[in-house]
C-alpha cells in the first residue's frame, strides 16, 4: 500500500503521527511518502522532532512551492492508496474551505479532489472544548477554539471527497481498513 502523509503548521499530535507512521511502516509493510507544507517543515523543527520523523521515513519532502515537489499530480490519477493529512492547521482548514490551494498541501487536496480521490483530514482544531496541547518543550498547553475555526470544521465536513476523522485514534483503524487488514481492537 502507497501511503501519502501531510503535515501542516500545527504540533498537535505530532509525537503520536509520528509513532503511528513508524509502526505502520514496520507492522504493515507501508510504503510512506510524507510531505510538508513550509509551516509544517517549520514546526516539525521547532519541535525538534526533524530527527526523529526522519529516522521512523525514508521519504519525507518539503514544499518548495505548491506543486513542487510534485504530487499533486499523481494523488489526482490515484497513483496513491490513501491520502492523509495530520494535523491540518485550522489555517490550513480555512484555506481548503474556501479553495484557496497555494501550498503544497491545500493544492495536493485540492487535486486529489478534482481527481475523485478522497482525502482524510484531521483537524488539530475542532473540539468545541479548549484542548490541551504540548509546547515544543513538552510542557502543557491549553488552546480554546474560536467559533470561525468550529464554523471553517462544519464548512469542512460537508465538501465532497473530504473524510474529516474526528478522533486520533481512528486513523490507524481506517488504514488498516483500506489494507482489508482486521483493527488490533477486533478479534
Amino acid at each position: 500500500m502507497k501511503l501519502i502523509w501531510g503535515i501542516t503548521g500545527t504540533g498537535y499530535v505530532l509525537q503520536e503521527s509520528i509513532d503511528l507512521m513508524k509502526e505502520l511502516q514496520i507492522k504493515h509493510n507501508i510504503n510512506l511518502t510524507v510531505i510538508l507544507s513550509k509551516e509544517g517543515a517549520a514546526v516539525v523543527k521547532w519541535y525538534k522532532k526533524w530527527l526523529a520523523l526522519t529516522e521512523a521515513v525514508e521519504k519525507v519532502k518539503i514544499e518548495k512551492t505548491p506543486n513542487i515537489p510534485f504530487y499533486a499530480g499523481p494523488l489526482q490519477i490515484g497513483k496513491f492508496d490513501f491520502f492523509l493529512v495530520c494535523p491540518v492547521s485550522a489555517n490550513s482548514v480555512a484555506k481548503i474551505v474556501n479553495g484557496i490551494a497555494d501550498t503544497l498541501i491545500t493544492n495536493c487536496i485540492a487535486q486529489a479532489i478534482k481527481g475523485g480521490q478522497t482525502v482524510y483530514i484531521f483537524p488539530s482544531d475542532q473540539d468545541t472544548e479548549p484542548i490541551v496541547t504540548t509546547r515544543p518543550d513538552g510542557s502543557p498547553l491549553v488552546l480554546k477554539i474560536r467559533d470561525i475555526e468550529l464554523e471553517n470544521i462544519k464548512k469542512l465536513k460537508e465538501m465532497e471527497g473530504i473524510v474529516v476523522i474526528s478522533d486520533f485514534s481512528e486513523i490507524k483503524d481506517l488504514i488498516l481498513e483500506k489494507l482489508n487488514i482486521k483493527p488490533d481492537n477486533i478479534k
